[in-house]
Protein backbone atom coordinates (compact mmCIF):
# COMPACT_ATOMS: atom_id res chain seq x y z
CA UNK A 1 0.00 0.00 0.00
CA UNK A 2 1.20 3.30 -0.69
CA UNK A 3 -1.86 5.09 0.30
CA UNK A 4 -0.67 7.26 3.27
CA UNK A 5 2.49 8.88 1.15
CA UNK A 6 -0.24 9.36 -1.36
CA UNK A 7 -2.32 11.10 0.88
CA UNK A 8 -0.28 13.60 2.50
CA UNK A 9 1.60 14.09 -0.90
CA UNK A 10 -1.52 15.52 -2.06
CA UNK A 11 -2.51 17.36 1.46
CA UNK A 12 1.10 19.21 1.45
CA UNK A 13 2.25 19.41 -1.91
CA UNK A 14 5.15 22.05 -1.54
CA UNK A 15 6.88 18.66 1.13
CA UNK A 16 7.46 16.24 -1.24
CA UNK A 17 8.70 16.64 -5.57
CA UNK A 18 7.64 13.73 -7.62
CA UNK A 19 10.12 13.06 -10.57
CA UNK A 20 7.06 11.76 -12.56
CA UNK A 21 5.53 8.12 -12.97
CA UNK A 22 7.74 5.62 -14.46
CA UNK A 23 5.85 3.12 -17.27
CA UNK A 24 5.55 -0.72 -15.46
CA UNK A 25 7.85 -2.10 -18.21
CA UNK A 26 10.13 0.05 -17.70
CA UNK A 27 10.35 -0.67 -14.09
CA UNK A 28 10.03 -5.03 -14.76
CA UNK A 29 12.77 -4.41 -17.54
CA UNK A 30 15.42 -2.98 -14.86
CA UNK A 31 14.12 -5.60 -12.62
CA UNK A 32 14.70 -8.56 -14.51
CA UNK A 33 18.22 -6.97 -16.17
CA UNK A 34 18.83 -7.07 -12.28
CA UNK A 35 17.93 -10.12 -11.53
CA UNK A 36 15.78 -8.53 -8.24
CA UNK A 37 12.31 -8.81 -7.36
CA UNK A 38 10.71 -4.96 -6.47
CA UNK A 39 8.44 -5.22 -3.87
CA UNK A 40 4.89 -4.19 -5.39
CA UNK A 41 4.42 -1.19 -2.78
CA UNK A 42 7.47 0.20 -4.59
CA UNK A 43 6.71 -0.65 -7.68
CA UNK A 44 3.16 1.25 -7.24
CA UNK A 45 4.80 4.05 -5.70
CA UNK A 46 7.91 4.63 -8.83
CA UNK A 47 4.62 4.19 -11.62
CA UNK A 48 2.57 6.59 -9.80
CA UNK A 49 4.79 9.01 -8.59
CA UNK A 50 8.52 7.91 -9.71
CA UNK A 51 11.37 8.58 -7.09
CA UNK A 52 11.48 12.42 -5.66
CA UNK A 53 12.74 14.55 -2.50
CA UNK A 54 10.26 14.71 0.48
CA UNK A 55 10.41 16.50 3.77
CA UNK A 56 13.77 18.53 4.11
CA UNK A 57 16.26 15.76 3.02
CA UNK A 58 14.95 12.40 2.07
CA UNK A 59 15.18 10.66 -0.93
CA UNK A 60 13.28 8.31 -2.79
CA UNK A 61 15.44 6.46 -5.44
CA UNK A 62 13.95 4.78 -8.99
CA UNK A 63 15.66 2.73 -11.39
CA UNK A 64 15.71 4.57 -14.52
CA UNK A 65 16.12 8.81 -15.10
CA UNK A 66 18.62 11.56 -15.76
CA UNK A 67 20.37 12.11 -12.47
CA UNK A 68 22.19 9.22 -11.10
CA UNK A 69 22.49 10.28 -8.13
CA UNK A 70 18.52 9.89 -7.82
CA UNK A 71 19.10 6.24 -9.20
CA UNK A 72 18.97 2.68 -7.07
CA UNK A 73 21.39 0.98 -8.90
CA UNK A 74 24.50 3.66 -8.65
CA UNK A 75 23.66 4.55 -5.37
CA UNK A 76 23.39 0.95 -4.38
CA UNK A 77 26.65 -0.03 -5.78
CA UNK A 78 28.13 2.97 -4.15
CA UNK A 79 26.62 1.65 -0.66
CA UNK A 80 28.04 -2.13 -1.73
CA UNK A 81 31.66 -0.35 -1.78
CA UNK A 82 30.96 1.08 1.73
CA UNK A 83 29.75 -2.91 2.89
CA UNK A 84 26.51 -2.70 2.48
CA UNK A 85 25.55 -6.33 1.63
CA UNK A 86 25.51 -6.81 -2.61
CA UNK A 87 21.58 -8.32 -2.05
CA UNK A 88 20.46 -4.84 -0.91
CA UNK A 89 19.00 -2.37 -3.04
CA UNK A 90 18.93 1.20 -1.62
CA UNK A 91 15.29 2.56 -2.81
CA UNK A 92 16.00 5.72 -0.03
CA UNK A 93 18.60 7.70 1.42
CA UNK A 94 18.11 10.55 4.30
CA UNK A 95 17.49 10.36 7.60
CA UNK A 96 18.65 6.46 7.15
CA UNK A 97 19.47 4.39 4.27
CA UNK A 98 16.47 1.97 3.31
CA UNK A 99 16.59 -1.76 0.90
CA UNK A 100 14.78 -3.98 -0.41
CA UNK A 101 16.78 -7.81 -0.71
CA UNK A 102 16.48 -10.10 -3.53
CA UNK A 103 15.65 -12.37 -1.48
CA UNK A 104 12.18 -11.02 0.72
CA UNK A 105 9.72 -8.50 0.05
CA UNK A 106 10.62 -6.92 3.82
CA UNK A 107 11.51 -3.08 3.21
CA UNK A 108 14.53 -2.49 5.79
CA UNK A 109 15.93 1.20 6.61
CA UNK A 110 19.74 0.90 8.05
CA UNK A 111 21.85 3.59 9.63
CA UNK A 112 23.88 4.34 6.82
CA UNK A 113 27.12 4.78 8.71
CA UNK A 114 27.60 0.75 10.29
CA UNK A 115 24.30 -0.84 8.34
CA UNK A 116 23.23 -1.86 11.74
CA UNK A 117 18.82 -2.42 11.07
CA UNK A 118 17.18 0.61 12.34
CA UNK A 119 13.61 -1.08 11.14
CA UNK A 120 11.94 -3.98 8.97
CA UNK A 121 8.93 -3.16 7.25
CA UNK A 122 6.18 -5.35 4.95
CA UNK A 123 4.34 -2.48 3.11
CA UNK A 124 5.50 0.67 2.03
CA UNK A 125 3.10 2.34 4.51
CA UNK A 126 4.34 1.42 7.34
CA UNK A 127 7.76 2.12 6.08
CA UNK A 128 6.21 6.11 5.42
CA UNK A 129 5.10 6.02 8.79
CA UNK A 130 8.48 5.93 10.14
CA UNK A 131 9.48 8.72 8.26
CA UNK A 132 6.48 10.71 9.24
CA UNK A 133 6.83 10.35 12.74
CA UNK A 134 10.06 12.54 12.54
CA UNK A 135 8.64 15.27 10.10
CA UNK A 136 5.08 14.77 10.25
CA UNK A 137 4.64 17.54 13.45
CA UNK A 138 7.95 19.82 12.08
CA UNK A 139 5.71 19.97 8.94
CA UNK A 140 2.72 20.19 10.33
CA UNK A 141 0.94 16.67 8.58
CA UNK A 142 -2.08 16.10 10.74
CA UNK A 143 -2.21 13.63 13.05
CA UNK A 144 -3.04 9.90 12.26
CA UNK A 145 -6.16 8.79 13.94
CA UNK A 146 -7.12 4.45 14.16
CA UNK A 147 -3.47 3.95 12.19
CA UNK A 148 -5.00 5.84 8.88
Amino acid sequence: MIDRIIKDSSLRPNLFVWRGGLPLSEIEKWESKQLVSVPDDVKDLWSTKGGGDLFESETILQPSGSDEDDLVLPRSEWFWGKGLDSDCYVFHEGLYVSTFRRADDLLRSLNSSNFSEVGTFRTLDDWYLSLRAEYGDRYGLPPLRGGS
